[in-house]
């Protein structure tokens, strides 16, 4: 078993995984060690893998492939074949620990003052049999990697080095990369490159090399060799002393950055190296790979790689990291994620020109790659920012402010091209152009509704609007704009449908449950840290703008709604009420505040007699999300329609549901979901009505899922099936969340519903129904019409038992269709 490390502790057994194997190696070989020697696959002892920095893909990966292998062994639900113990590196472990105390154990370099006594007693025997240089990493440990201490030990460790010799070259080289890249080394044959070695022998290379080293670079380095490769590489002992090293080696008028400089200039390293060598990588994630940061247990990425964070912060000089850059563009053959970082450095410090002639050498060389396209959006995008505020506090007129308009379209026209590239990578997700798109429009909105000619008259804001949905213009904006009212003009219908389609991706897919690492080095410039309530706010601020003159004194003094309202004034005002997109309306569930009042107002938009009016397909599927949401927060309200009437809109829905809103689907599964007293007839036709929408929102999710495993992306579930009738049967996960409300930590939360201990809290079974169905050959059914088949995807796949049983569950609600929580073996 190459790719483990194996070890038996009582009742465990142990193996530290080789990540340089494929993760479906790795789980063959963990299977093989859990079953070697014993007979009965079901009492076989667990095995425990240790990780040592693996990324978070590596790890859902892994999970996965032993899922699997569990899974088509048939072991028993409930069975513990195997514990995923991983341990990464972090600068800040207390911090992480106390974000997430269930699944993070914080291990220091501070030792008790037990430990630090045991410590002690062992060094002690320790320096009887070694000398002190052969336990060095020991002795650092036990001195609890004091600052203090690293300093004078690397002072004294490095005592006597020739500084202008080239092995001191070296070390600096390694130091710089052990310091900022994570697990970094150089192979041994790049030492000899830059050292001039050369060996007659092969067999006794290493040797060879190591008595040609000094005495201080033998204590500091560090020799490794690959088990799978078998190539010989070193690194400085340990990272702090690394750090401490760059620190005391660097030359009095010597910078970080002058010797990254020096690092790209030595060509024997370049001449050395194939594109596939580790050096060129690690020298490649010095300057690109950005590092993560954690806030409200959620992860982000620095704008930069934390290098040359350093460089432009502590240096103060972005000129420097620029150059840098620039140097590492061309010693990388114009590699295009160079040019991006570059159009970053240069918007960051305003450098606009500079900035878009990167970003296009960028997208030159990579136009189809929708995060490179998103950078050149976002060169625009704080371009058109910045032109916004240099004419802040002065008179718009259509000259003054033809320039950022041009440039905001031009920013839209780039995020738009990015969601079209975004949209066509079946690889990932990349939703970034969507958002930006969003906010670029809406400030290009208020610089339009800013203007003289439509702020300071008394139906300015009317004229406005006129301008913007209709074949009007006024003469004071005809000339000056004259190359963008064409543009200006689908800028309402344009905004509406992107903010449609996030809240579409949103209904699917909600960062609540799984937060997303986007690491790659080309990623977004920064995700929505909380998208359900940014897509509440910029809806309702898209809607503000169309409908203000009317709409401020109805949120300010609950007036009722005006009679004389136009069909697109009702329907943009009921944007900025947040009832635009089924996204909105449902997060009102969750952000409770006003949320009654403001969707009976919602309501008051609507006809009176919604059977006989004619709504769009999007308008009847946020009046009847409205009702449920309304019901959802205010039981018996009077206000709200009988499920009858909400059923009868069905009609208006495309007969063709191939044609038919996902939401439109998802909404039909609730509404036609069959009661306790349904006749046999009327479950019979409900059930047509929701495996219809099912299958139809089945191939809907295949499309959005692209090709992208479902542990990555996991759906989420809106709503349960609760003990009520009518609308009252459906319980808001929401509510389900409040109940575990002792629980403050969101990564918690997601422990307890995916391991199924929510669902044994008494005050949520107390909410829930138990659904009664059956399972056969791993799929489980309920029980249809005239005993038809009703097969029930179950959210966890494991819990379904192998063999044929009788089970209860609780059905939950999502865009895919129903799926089972909780599956319990009936005795």
């Amino acid at each position: 078993m190459h790719s483990l490390q194996s070890y038996k502790v009582k009742s465990l057994r142990c193996a530290v995984v080789k990540p340089s194997y494929p993760v479906s190696v790795v789980a063959q070989h963990a299977v093989e060690l859990r079953e070697y020697e014993e007979k009965d696959p079901q009492r076989c002892l667990t095995v425990l893998l240790l990780t040592e920095d693996s990324d978070k893909e590596y790890l859902d990966d892994l999970r996965n492939e032993l899922e699997g292998a569990i899974n088509e062994r048939q072991i028993q639900y409930g069975t513990l074949c195997f514990i995923l113990l991983s341990c990464r590196r972090s600068h800040d472990p207390e911090k992480k620990c106390k974000e997430s105390p269930l699944q993070n154990v914080s291990v220091t370099h501070k030792l008790s003052d037990q430990e630090k006594r045991k410590f002690s007693g062992k060094q002690k025997a320790l320096n009887k049999k070694y000398d002190f240089n052969f336990i060095l990493t020991f002795v650092l440990m036990s001195k609890g990697f004091s600052e203090n201490y690293v300093q004078k030990f690397v002072k004294h460790l490095l005592q006597g080095i020739n500084r202008h010799s080239v092995e001191c070259r070296l070390i600096r080289y390694v130091a710089l990369l052990n310091t900022y890249v994570q697990n970094s080394f150089i192979s041994q044959s790049h030492c000899e490159a830059l050292l001039a070695l050369k060996f007659d022998s092969e067999r006794f290379r290493r040797h060879e090399f190591e008595r040609s080293l000094s005495d201080q670079a033998k204590l500091v380095f560090l020799h490794l060799r690959d088990d799978k490769t078998h190539i010989q590489s070193i690194r400085i002992i340990h990272p702090l002393v690394a750090k401490e090293i760059l620190q005391q080696l660097l030359e009095p008028q010597q910078t970080q950055s002058s010797l990254a400089m020096d690092l790209l200039h030595e060509d024997v390293l370049f001449e050395h190296s194939l594109e596939t060598d580790d050096y060129l990588t690690f020298l490649r994630l010095l300057f690109i790979r950005r590092s993560r940061i954690t806030e409200e247990d959620k992860y982000f990425l620095s704008l930069f790689s934390p290098f040359i964070e350093h460089v432009r912060g502590t240096e103060e000089s972005p000129n420097k990291a620029i150059e840098l850059l620039k140097e590492a563009f061309e010693r990388f053959y114009n590699d295009a994620y160079f040019a991006q970082q570059l159009a970053r450095l240069h918007y960051t410090y305003e450098k606009f020109e500079e900035a878009k002639n990167w970003a296009e050498t960028a997208v030159k060389q990579l136009p189809d790659n929708s995060y490179i396209l998103d950078t050149k959006g976002q060169v625009y995008k704080k371009w058109f920012q910045a032109k916004c505020k240099t004419i802040e506090n002065v008179p718009k007129t259509a000259q003054n402010t033809a320039d950022a308009v041009e440039t905001a379209l031009k920013a839209l026209d780039c995020f738009q091209e990015c969601q079209r590239a975004a949209d066509a990578e079946m690889q990932h997700v990349n939703t970034s152009g969507f958002y930006a798109e969003v906010e670029v429009g809406l400030g290009l909105l208020k610089l339009i509704f800013s203007l003289q000619v439509f702020a300071n008259r008394s139906n300015g804001h009317s004229e406005c609007m006129k301008y913007l949905t209709s074949d009007y213009i006024p003469v004071e904006v005809k000339d000056a704009w004259e190359p963008f009212h064409d543009h200006l003009k689908k800028l309402c219908q344009t905004m509406k449908d992107t903010l449609e389609r996030i809240s579409e991706d949103l209904s699917y897919f909600q960062t609540d449950i799984d937060a997303d690492e986007e690491e790659t080095p080309e990623g977004p410039e920064g995700k929505i840290r909380h998208p359900l309530k940014w897509l509440a706010i910029k809806s309702s601020e898209y809607g503000k703008y169309f409908s203000e003159a009317f709409s401020a004194a109805v949120l300010q003094h609950r007036k009722s709604i005006p009679a004389n309202l136009t069909p697109f004034q009702k329907r943009m005002m009921i944007y900025h009420l947040g009832g635009g997109n089924i996204t909105s309306i449902l997060y009102k569930i969750t952000d409770q505040k006003d949320a009654v009042k403001l969707l009976e107002l919602i309501l008051s938009l609507y006809p009176s007699n919604p059977l006989k009016a004619k709504f769009d397909q999007m308008d009847i599927v946020n009046y009847i999300a409205t009702h449920i949401s309304l019901n959802c927060l205010s039981p018996q309200n009077q206000k709200v329609a009988p499920l009858k009437v909400l059923q009868a809109l069905r009609h208006q829905f495309p007969y063709d549901k191939r044609k038919c809103l996902p939401n439109a689907l998802f909404l039909l599964t609730l509404l036609f979901w069959p009661e306790d007293d349904d006749t046999e007839h009327e479950r019979e036709k409900k059930y047509q009505i929701v495996q219809t929408a099912v299958e139809h929102l089945e191939k809907g999710h295949r499309t959005k899922m692209k090709d992208i495993p479902p542990w990555k992306r996991r759906i989420y579930t809106h709503f349960f099936l609760g003990n009520g009738s009518g609308l009252d049967k459906f319980v808001h996960k929401n509510k389900l969340i409040r109940a575990l409300s002792s629980i403050t930590k969101l990564s918690e939360k997601r422990m307890q519903w995916f391991s199924g201990e929510a669902f044994e809290t008494p005050e949520i079974a107390a909410m829930l129904k138990h659904v009664s169905g059956w399972t056969k050959d791993g799929l489980v059914y309920l029980e249809g019409p005239k005993e038809k088949k009703f097969n029930i995807r179950p959210v966890n796949a494991p819990s379904v038992p192998q063999s044929n049983e009788n089970i209860t569950f609780y059905l939950g609600f999502n865009f895919r269709g129903p799926v089972a929580y909780n599956i319990v073996v009936t005795k």
